[in-house]
């Protein structure tokens, strides 16, 4: 059986370390303080101090930093798509529905092919640029 634990690109690293993240996150003035606050439990004094540089985020402590490349994330993935958000998880849902059913069906068959159907339900399932790929494919057809 494959080891399942190493990938070795995450679509997080597609979008840059954890600083880039958060440096973008900052300069991104179509985001409230406010929101930005909210969402990553930064106060919002602290979201400010960031943002105007008077508090330099290369010497945050990594929590904050981490809170706000979290944040760009989820900024990045609502962008890519958009008001869909339901259609997608159920997307998703069915998509790993039907993969397991093809991987259960070859376990018998050829278990090696049922692990391959597995691992790659694994893989995609873990990988949301692919998925945002698969969801857009499916939505066109």
């Amino acid at each position: 059986m494959t080891d399942r634990t190493e990938y070795k690109h995450s679509w997080r690293d597609q979008l840059g370390t954890d600083m880039d993240k958060a440096k973008a996150i900052l300069a991104d003035k179509s985001i409230s303080t406010t929101y930005l606050a909210n969402i990553t439990d930064i106060s919002r004094y602290g979201v400010l101090n960031y943002r105007s540089g008077k508090t330099d985020i290369e010497k945050a402590a990594w929590t904050i930093v981490t809170k706000l490349a979290r944040a760009y994330e989820v900024s990045w993935i609502t962008t890519q798509i958009g008001d869909q958000q339901t259609e997608f998880v159920l997307f998703i849902k069915k998509l790993t529905e039907q993969l397991t059913i093809v991987g259960d069906q070859l376990e018998n068959k050829d278990p090696a092919m049922a692990d391959t159907i597995d691992l790659l339900k694994d893989m995609t399932i873990s990988e949301i640029t692919q998925l945002i790929v698969l969801f857009k494919n499916y939505q066109d057809d």
